[in-house]
């Protein structure tokens, strides 16, 4: 199908799943490795798991177990790694065997569904992630279903060239994962039908999608109308012109573009000018820059704590990503403060943390779902800039209802802003001091940060 039919038919699936996609933009979203939450429903902490690199035991009734501790910071949804089973230690989801099989070290199909329902019951939303680029490292003889057990199912293997689309579409990621032949009619039916399938027996509300730039982009529309669902991709590329190419392909998109910026400036590497200047082109480029997933850390990345070991500095970017403009994704473990390195080390067991629900960025996390949940969960496309400095940034949200003051001063620094916000003589309550602040007849409001955190204003 050409892509401009394939755009005509994926604009009429986002009319028909307006309101699903709507109803997302309201959600906050944690990122869960579920081989890495929690080993069974008794499970209550315990050693770090010794090998990374491999499973560590976390099973969805163990994730069934957390619910609880996961909606307690005001989640209201949960993106969980893929669940089909998958070539040797693919702990991590990304490497399919069977798309009809779900992973045994995780657990039972019935164990699937009552994760589900269970987070159904407790209105939480449960999201997907699935792979269509490529399957496992195993012999693709032992792939199923068939047509993948045949080599011809898939490109020959290459190595990928990233200065050079064709390359990136067609070799192998890793330079090792069999790269499917998605232009291949009988391949783009496979994996409709399977994803119809996924998501009819498991009822996901939600779809993440991986890999999204290594396959041909008219394969995208077809699929994505076919899960019958929000579906959020990921293209891995800070380059927003580039970025934005895929926009209109699916649902929404993971916000590498802002990813980057947002980093910098709260690891004291630039001034807010930098994202501040992506926030706005972004809006321009993509057709709706709600829809976009916002993000401090991943599993493919270093995590920020790790990167710039300041816990004042990380709730300031954790402030952007829960009150700023996009549906907001907290990667696990960053309620406790975790701090590991690139792939697997970023990858930890959360279960060493001892599920603590009082832990400092634990609680810092639940006042800030709170503020959203307090506001409709801050869908809207209302952010408004108010104060962009070298080191601070400030903005609104819902026409002065919540101001965020955020700078990058880091811990133990103490310093006044003043800044303008738009609103003469209106007060508001500072959520962690309690402290009232009134802007004068100027618009002007002062607020002292201390040990360099990040301030959060509800207007009275």
């Amino acid at each position: 199908m050409k892509l401009s039919a394939s755009l005509s038919l994926l604009a009429q699936a986002l009319a028909v799943l307006g309101a699903d996609t709507n109803s997302w933009k309201s959600r906050t979203i944690y990122f869960a490795l579920t081989d890495r939450i929690a080993r069974s429903e008794n499970d209550h902490g315990g050693d770090a798991c010794g090998n990374l690199q491999d499973y560590c035991g976390g099973t969805f009734k163990g994730l069934q177990s957390k619910l609880d501790y996961i909606k307690g910071m005001g989640f209201d949804a949960i993106w969980i790694t893929p669940v089909v089973e998958n070539s040797d230690a693919g702990y991590h989801g990304y490497w399919a065997k069977d798309l009809y099989s779900i992973n045994g070290h995780y657990g039972t199909s019935d164990d699937l569904k009552n994760l589900v329902n269970a987070a159904h019951d407790k209105g939480i939303y449960m999201m997907v992630d699935v792979v269509a680029n490529h399957m496992g490292n195993g012999p693709i003889s032992d792939n199923k279903p068939a047509p993948l057990n045949q080599d011809s199912s898939y490109h020959p293997a290459c190595d990928i060239d990233y200065n050079d689309q064709h390359s990136i579409e067609f070799c192998r990621v890793g330079n090792v994962l069999p790269d499917l032949d998605t232009t291949d009619p009988t391949i783009r039916t496979l994996y409709k039908d399977w994803i119809k399938w996924l998501m009819s027996t498991y009822q996901f509300d939600g779809v993440r999608i991986d890999t999204v730039k290594h396959v041909e982009k008219d394969f995208w529309p077809d699929f994505a109308w076919a899960s019958g669902a929000y579906t959020i991709g990921e293209v891995l590329s800070g380059d927003p012109n580039y970025f934005a190419g895929y926009s209109k392909l699916m649902g929404g998109l993971l916000n590498y573009p802002i990813y980057y910026p947002l980093n910098r400036f709260y690891q004291q590497q630039d001034s807010a000018q930098g994202l501040v200047d992506m926030h706005n082109q972004i809006a321009t480029l993509v057709p709706d820059a709600t829809t976009l997933g916002t993000f401090l850390d991943n599993h493919d990345q270093r995590r920020f704590l790790n990167q710039k070991p300041d816990v004042s500095l990380f709730k300031n970017a954790l402030t952007y990503v829960m009150l700023g403009r996009g549906i907001p994704i907290v990667y696990y473990g960053s309620e406790q403060a975790f701090a590991g390195g690139d792939d697997p080390q970023n990858r930890e067991d959360l279960w060493r943390s001892g599920f603590n629900a009082t832990s400092d960025v634990y609680s810092f996390l639940q006042a800030l779902g709170g503020v959203r949940k307090a506001h409709g969960g801050l869908p809207g496309d209302d952010h408004v800039h108010l104060f962009v400095e070298s080191d601070a940034y400030a903005w609104s949200r819902q026409d002065g209802a919540v101001v965020a003051l955020t700078s990058n001063v880091g811990q133990g620094q103490q310093r006044q802003f003043c800044f303008f916000t738009q609103k003469n003589n209106k007060t508001w309550r500072g959520i962690f001091d309690g402290q009232t602040y009134t802007s004068g007849s100027d618009g002007k409001m002062c607020a002292t940060v201390n040990n360099g955190e990040p301030m959060v204003f509800i207007a009275q």
